[in-house]
């Protein structure tokens, strides 16, 4: 049996790509939740620091009061309850080596493209460590490249939707929303694709993020 309405709740705003993938998912398994979109900056942080010690999101709240945080751990989570034949992540196998490998790299480098978005957003720009931004900058391309190259389709592994797809849509979407120039730069025509698919969605357009503190429109 799936959860009711008022069993999960998941912390944080789907602004946050980790969130929104968890939220997308969600959703497609058709598993209802209570959202509380909290930051972890500012106030909120204090909050989220009740039941994640470093206040990061997503958190996940489950019926008995347990507290699931990070991403990857609430999407185990939600396969679990989903099942081995609706599962977003197949159980075993090569097929789930490959889905991993490709969560990997998208992981990666979505977490370098918010790292320099940090470094830009929080730090005045004569205090900017150009090296540093310029390596996250090059992993950010390198990653997405290498995805957007591994990306047969109709969907990452063939002929069905898997995690990797969702999340990688998820980060796509977040990266070109916040660095339009950079993005289009790649050239990632299958990416691009990939991610207009998906965001006509109904849990794609469920989840569509809000309007957020961090600097929009970096190049």
């Amino acid at each position: 049996m799936l959860p009711k309405p008022d069993n999960l709740v998941l912390y944080g705003r789907y602004a946050s790509p980790f969130v929104r993938r968890v939220a997308v998912t969600l959703r497609l398994y058709g598993i209802e939740y209570l959202h509380t979109p909290l930051m972890p900056f500012g106030p909120d942080k204090v909050e989220l620091a009740r039941f994640n010690p470093i206040g990061r999101v997503p958190a996940l709240r489950l019926d008995d009061g347990e507290m699931l945080i990070d991403s990857a751990a609430i999407l185990d989570y939600l396969d679990g309850l989903a099942g081995p034949d609706r599962s977003l992540t197949p159980a075993s196998g090569p097929a789930r080596r490959r889905v991993l490998a490709l969560l990997a790299v998208a992981l990666g480098a979505n977490e370098k493209l918010v790292a320099a978005l940090y470094e830009r957003h929080f730090r005045p720009r004569e205090a900017w460590h150009q090296p540093w931004l310029a390596a996250c900058d090059k992993q950010v391309r390198d990653g997405f490249t290498w995805l957007d190259a591994a990306h047969a389709g109709p969907w990452f592994t063939g002929a069905e939707m898997t995690q990797a797809d969702i999340t990688v849509a998820v980060f796509w979407l977040f990266g070109r929303a916040k660095r339009p120039r950079f993005f289009a730069g790649l050239g990632c025509g299958r990416l691009d694709n990939l991610a207009e698919r998906l965001q006509t969605t109904a849990a794609f357009q469920a989840t569509v993020p809000e309007p957020e503190m961090l600097t929009d429109q970096l190049i």
